[in-house]
């Protein structure tokens, strides 16, 4: 072979090495660039007996890398049951979802955390607990607890709410109840309780409401053959509260009623008392939350020997309501023309209502027209506003 060749060769030869060997790196280089990597995880669990139960559920996921996505989901539930058919139930839900991108990681968590239970003299708890953070983060829960003595009182407590992106949602919700009927020879004796709270907080995307009910009653007469006496009270309350974004409402009601008749065999009298209390308190505090407390409570009494009578009878109903509307902005309606200038609209934040600037351009407008003119248009478009809570008074 010619000298000249085989040095040709070998150059040519380390040449096509040395390309062929650069290639693959380059393209296991390329590769790597576009590596992803995504993650999902959930775990729930519940756990109900001897007269409670919980549930809790949870769930994350994240991706890292355009085309990696990842989805969790959660859900538990519980049920209790004694053998007077006194009930309590909780259920827990979540989901947790991201999807990822060139730029950054996405990543979501999502917990539910609910309770209730009853207790052996019939008064009810419910609890839930709710956070969410991740645009693709959701969880739900409720709970709720129901009693029904052998005297006929019953009771429930129960707590719903949900929460989606960034947001929070607490709740918590309690109901008593309680009914005693005596009587001897020469009296008769009837009492009735009925307390109550439903506490209710939210951020950001969360909802959740609070519902207590209980109703009491009971009556007794004497058993005596000389004379005679009766007595009979009753107490029930209603509480309801809800909050929406950041805010936060409670309701808390309190009734007493109680009686007492009775006779003196000796100095043959009568006598009869009765009383009923009340309390009802309710809060709220953010755009779109609302709360409720009603209550009533009545007793009364009767006795009698010979010709002494005497009777006694009390009631008590208190009851409010409170609410604040939904935050509403960047609402406008075509306005009237006044005197010497025209409203172009009304913009509504938080119940203030202000004139649109086509009121103010003219240096001659009747400013007492135009805002009258609001205050109609407001009432027109929002009566159910609470009767134009929203709207400015008329000057």
């Amino acid at each position: 072979m010619d000298k000249q060749f085989k040095w040709s060769l070998v150059v040519s030869t380390s040449a096509l090495a040395f390309m062929l060997s650069a290639v693959p790196m380059a393209a296991l280089h390329s590769t790597a660039a576009l590596a992803a990597s995504a993650n999902g995880h959930s775990e729930s669990s519940s756990t109900p007996g001897g007269g409670a139960t919980s549930s809790s559920s949870h769930s994350d996921a994240t991706a890292d890398g355009a085309g990696a996505t990842a989805s969790a989901n959660g859900t538990a539930g519980g049920h209790s049951e004694d053998a007077s058919g006194n009930t309590a139930d909780s259920s827990a839900s979540t989901h947790a979802g991201a999807t990822g991108n060139d730029t950054a990681t996405d990543s979501s968590t999502a917990d539910s955390t609910t309770d209730a239970h009853f207790d052996s003299e019939g008064g009810v708890t419910a609890n839930a607990l709710l956070t969410t953070t991740g645009i693709d983060a959701s969880a739900l829960g409720a709970a709720s607890a129901a009693t029904t003595s052998d005297d006929g009182t019953t009771a429930a407590a129960g707590v719903s709410g949900t929460s989606t992106g960034d947001g929070s949602a607490t709740g918590h919700a309690f109901g008593d109840g309680a009914t005693t009927a005596s009587s001897d020879d020469t009296s008769a004796a009837s009492e009735s309780t009925a307390d109550g709270d439903t506490e209710v907080s939210t951020t950001g995307n969360g909802t959740m409401t609070g519902t207590v009910s209980v109703d009491t009653a009971g009556a007794s007469s004497s058993t005596g053959t000389d004379g005679a006496a009766s007595a009979s009270s009753s107490a029930s309350i209603d509480l309801s509260a809800t909050s929406a974004g950041d805010g936060s409402a409670s309701a808390s009601a309190h009734i007493d009623a109680g009686t007492d008749g009775s006779v003196d065999t000796t100095g043959r009298t009568s006598s009869a008392d009765a009383f009923a209390n009340g309390d009802a308190t309710a809060n709220n505090d953010g755009p779109g939350t609302s709360a409720s407390a009603s209550g009533t409570g009545n007793a009364a009494a009767e006795a009698g020997i010979d010709n002494n009578t005497s009777a006694a009878s009390a009631a008590v109903n208190p009851a409010i309501n409170v609410s604040t509307p939904a935050s509403i902005t960047g609402t406008s309606r075509s306005g009237a023309t006044g005197s010497n200038g025209s409203d172009g609209g009304t913009d509504f934040d938080l119940g203030a209502a202000t004139l649109a600037a086509g009121a103010r351009d003219s240096a001659n407008a009747d400013a007492s027209v135009n805002v009258l003119t609001v205050t109609r248009e407001c009432f027109d478009e929002a009566a159910s506003w609470d009767h134009g809570r929203m709207c400015p008074s008329s000057p």
